[in-house]
């Protein structure tokens, strides 16, 4: 596996292909590479010449930043890819404050590299649908204006 830090050789429509083999929603090719693009960091996993993870950061390059996006290739998944991507992006960000939202299930593989769930997370969406029906809000508020 070799792991790069820039965008050049993605290709898109494998990226959001992968994406939905993991599970993780739909994407499209021109918004994933302009999010990936605006980016503090980003980091991918290759086994060449496959792409078979991804993984980005948004930071202030200070004191805060929020890891998204973080995909592995259900076929390489529980072989350090994950914990790869992760520990690349950790090394490059200020270590004040590092937030991210993990999927059901995932919660596990964050705690062992140090997240600690936090009672006190808030967010706010244009649309909070499909989060609601995913079960990601533990709280019996309408998130309905």
């Amino acid at each position: 596996m070799t792991l790069t830090e820039d965008l050049c050789g993605v290709d898109w429509r494998e990226f959001c292909a992968m994406f939905r083999r993991a599970d993780l929603g739909d994407r499209k090719p021109e918004l994933a590479q302009a999010v990936f693009a605006g980016s503090y960091a980003c980091c991918f996993a290759w086994d060449q010449p496959r792409l078979v993870g991804a993984a980005r950061a948004i930071s202030d390059g200070v004191t805060s930043s929020a890891i998204y996006d973080v995909v592995v290739e259900p076929a390489y998944q529980n072989q350090g890819v994950g914990r790869a991507l992760m520990q690349n992006l950790l090394s490059r960000l200020p270590k004040r404050s590092v937030m991210l939202v993990s999927v059901h299930g995932k919660e596990g593989f964050y705690q062992k590299l140090g997240f600690r769930h936090l009672r006190t997370a808030y967010m706010l969406q244009e649309n909070f649908g499909a989060w609601d029906s995913m079960g990601y809000f533990d709280d019996n508020v309408t998130t309905k204006p």
